[in-house]
C-alpha cells in the first residue's frame, strides 16, 4: 500500500520530470526540434533531416533527440499512409477501367443481330449494360473522392507537423496525439536496464 510520502515523491519525480522535458535551454535547440517537424512539407526527402538532427544531437539533449525522433516516425505514418491511399486509387482507377470495357463487351453480346426484330430484346438483357454504366460512375465518384480526401488528409498532416515546429520554437514539449505518448512509453521501455533472474 502506499503512503502519502509515497505518493508526494512520486509527484515530485513527475513533476521534476515534466521540468526537464519542457525546458528547452538555448535557442539552437529549440530550432533543431523545429527543424525536424518543419520538413514534414517535404513529405520523402524530409524524412532525412529528422533522423540526422537525432543522430547528432540524441547524446546531446534529450529534448531534442525525441522531438527529432518523434518527427521522424510521424514522416514515415504520412509516407506509410500516402502509399496506401495510393493504392486504393489506383485499384478504383482500374475497377473504372473494367467497368469501361465491360459495358461494350456487354452490350456487344445482348444487342439483337442483323435482321432480329429489336422487339425481341428481352428486359433482362439490360442488366448487364446498366451494371457497367452504374460501376463506371461508382469507379469514377472513388477516383475522385479517393483523390480530395487524400489531399484533405495530407493538408492536415501537414498543419499539424508545422504547428509541432511552432510549438518547439516557443520552447514548448510538444507531443503528437496517441504519437508521442507511444513513443516515449517505448523509449522508456528499451532505456530501461533489464532485470536478470539471480
Amino acid at each position: 500500500m502506499l503512503s502519502m510520502t509515497d505518493i508526494g515523491e512520486a509527484r515530485e519525480v513527475d513533476l521534476d520530470e515534466m521540468a526537464e522535458r519542457v525546458q528547452a535551454s538555448t535557442q539552437d535547440e529549440k530550432i533543431m526540434a523545429a527543424i525536424g517537424h518543419a520538413t514534414i512539407i517535404w513529405p520523402v526527402v524530409g524524412i532525412v533531416a529528422p533522423l540526422v538532427v537525432w543522430a547528432t544531437q540524441r547524446e546531446k539533449s534529450r529534448f531534442i533527440a525525441f522531438q527529432a525522433l518523434q518527427a521522424a516516425v510521424y514522416h514515415m505514418t504520412l509516407i506509410l499512409a500516402g502509399l496506401g491511399c495510393g493504392v486504393c486509387w489506383v485499384c478504383s482507377y482500374l475497377g473504372m477501367i473494367v467497368g469501361v470495357i465491360a459495358m461494350p463487351l456487354s452490350m456487344a453480346f445482348t444487342l439483337p443481330t442483323e435482321g432480329a426484330p429489336s422487339s425481341d430484346l428481352p428486359p433482362e438483357a439490360m442488366i448487364p449494360i446498366l451494371f457497367g454504366f452504374l460501376a463506371m460512375i461508382v469507379f469514377y465518384v472513388a477516383i475522385f473522392g479517393l483523390l480530395f480526401l487524400g489531399l484533405a488528409v495530407w493538408a492536415a498532416y501537414i498543419g499539424y507537423g508545422l504547428y509541432g515546429a511552432v510549438a518547439n520554437l516557443r520552447g514548448k514539449d510538444f507531443r503528437y496525439a496517441i504519437l508521442g505518448s507511444r513513443l516515449e512509453r517505448y523509449l522508456k521501455g528499451t532505456s530501461a536496464p533489464s532485470k536478470t533472474a539471480p
